[in-house]
């Protein structure tokens, strides 16, 4: 758990022991930020803060549906960032935010078991970092809810990003590589296809919930909300077209697949029909009649034989010419 005092005058890190002396200050903004597995900061969501016991339950579920409440003196907010697990698979990064005129406080948790704690914390982090370094000196709730947001935004748009490379580079070895070899490129094709979509739902409900928190924004905050609102709907546009990009590039590669299967099974009935034509042949001369005009014929071996090969080579030239060879 970090807890920190921002005034006028810089940051102070506060104990948890503190933190019920100067909740109720009106100097300056106080921000705590607990995971939701501390027991200890938890606790103080109820003892010190007051928060209804609905919204710390919340706390503790996972879910990815963004969540706006109203209470009397605090607002709750639930919203989902995107990292990249240890699995590199693309994991929600569940963030509960209780914000008063002067306090916030901001839960995180519970995460997927490959999301390594860096990866979990990263925008976070971030916005910590430049509020400690002086780089960034909010003077309320709002604005550091804000700024998060808008460090989650930056992160999904580098994701996008990355996601739009891998799509290219996968394009170029569906065009190259052998389709009935190229599993490898199915599995990739499918795992980018995950992360934009994981990306998609997670920009999306954001973009709804930024629009619902900017009808009612209040203190200059409105137009703050209205350009994140405007930022994740972009990134969900951008995501939708990437998705569309990368089914071409997987109907692509079921043509050539499909295509490839279509060569085969040409080749196949091609030296199908020269085996069958020789076997036709043979069968005749192998019945079992008594009286047969050839059967004392003493070329008719070399001339059975003959006949196979020249019917095989006429065959193989007409099948070639015609590409099924």
């Amino acid at each position: 758990m970090e807890v920190r005092r921002i005034t006028a005058g810089g940051v102070r890190t506060v104990t948890a022991d503190d933190v019920a002396g100067v909740a109720n200050s009106a100097d300056g903004l106080l921000w705590v930020d607990l995971d939701h597995s501390e027991s200890d900061g938890m606790a103080l969501l109820s003892d010190v803060f007051k928060f209804e016991p609905e919204t710390i339950d919340e706390c503790h579920v996972r879910t990815p549906v963004p969540k706006l409440r109203r209470f009397p003196g605090y607002t709750f907010t639930a919203i989902n960032g995107v990292a990249r697990g240890d699995d590199g698979v693309l994991h929600f990064q569940p963030l509960k935010v209780f914000s008063t005129p002067t306090q916030i406080v901001t839960v995180l948790g519970p995460t997927h078991q490959a999301l390594s704690t860096d990866a979990a914390h990263r925008e976070l982090s971030h916005i910590a970092e430049q509020v400690d370094s002086g780089v960034y000196q909010p003077t309320s709730a709002k604005a550091v809810g804000v700024a998060i947001r808008k460090a989650m935004l930056v992160s999904q748009q580098d994701l996008v990003a990355g996601a739009a490379s891998q799509i290219v580079q996968i394009e170029r070895g569906v065009m190259e590589c052998d389709p009935v070899k190229g599993e490898g490129l199915l599995t990739d094709l499918f795992a980018v296809r995950h992360d934009l979509q994981t990306i998609r739902t997670s920009a999306a409900q954001t973009r709804e919930l930024l629009a619902l928190a900017a009808d009612s924004a209040v203190d200059g905050f409105s137009r703050d909300l209205e350009e994140l609102r405007h930022g994740f709907e972009h990134l969900t546009n951008t995501a939708d077209l990437e998705r569309e990009y990368l089914q071409e590039v997987l109907d692509l590669f079921q043509t050539r697949a499909s295509t490839e299967l279509n060569r085969f099974i040409r080749k196949i009935t091609a030296w199908g029909a020269i085996g069958v034509a020789g076997t036709l042949i043979a069968g005749i001369y192998g019945m079992n009649f008594v009286h047969m005009p050839e059967l004392e014929w003493q070329l008719g071996y070399p001339m059975a034989l003959g006949v196979i090969l020249i019917v095989g080579v006429v065959l193989y030239v007409l099948f070639r010419r015609h590409g099924w060879l």
